[in-house]
């Protein structure tokens, strides 16, 4: 083999590694359309936001609440670990609001629940709101529960509004409409 034959050889190994390298995979693609899809909902609303692998690292912190702004009939596929839901939420803190908590909203994919956070953010709540909602949630692996008789189990159930979402899904869970 000759030097220029190695040599173009090489050159097209390294093209190939390249481009292949460089193909988001099916999983990064989903999670870029629900990023996508949240800018594009939320261009309207301005309230602080948290990602979902920050959010996932501050679960269990006692100070902070979750509130789930979704209808009950998606509440019921799943939830994140101990989410309130905003009737929960207003009853909890109607005689006022601890100075050493934050509230995190979210929702499917976001609007709903940045539209709830500018409404607590105008009461002067510690607010943000979770960019891409529970769908951003499932491609950071976060938990989701369930009620199943009175206690709180696992599930990878996800209620979307649109069968197209089942396309935006992390991919070892399932969209249920």
């Amino acid at each position: 083999m000759t030097l220029f034959s190695k040599t173009a050889l090489l050159g097209l190994a390294l093209l190939v590694w390249n481009a292949s390298a460089q193909v988001p995979s099916r999983e990064e693609k989903r999670k870029a359309k629900v990023r996508e899809e949240y800018l594009k909902a939320t261009v309207r609303i301005h309230v602080p936001t948290i990602i979902a692998d920050s959010l996932k690292a501050e679960i269990g912190d006692t100070n902070l609440i979750l509130v789930d702004v979704r209808q009950p009939n998606e509440q019921i596929v799943s939830m994140l670990p101990g989410a309130l839901t905003p009737y929960e939420f207003s009853q909890k803190f109607k005689t006022g609001f601890p100075k050493t908590k934050h509230v995190v909203t979210y929702c499917t994919l976001g609007f709903r629940s940045g539209e709830y956070a500018a409404q607590l953010q105008s009461s002067d709540l510690p607010v943000q709101n979770l960019e891409g909602g529970i769908l951003a949630w499932t491609h950071a692996g976060g938990v989701l529960e369930r009620d199943s008789a009175g206690v709180r189990v696992n599930t990878k159930k996800v209620h979307v509004y649109d069968s197209n979402m089942q396309k935006w899904i992390a991919l070892d869970y399932e969209a249920i409409w």
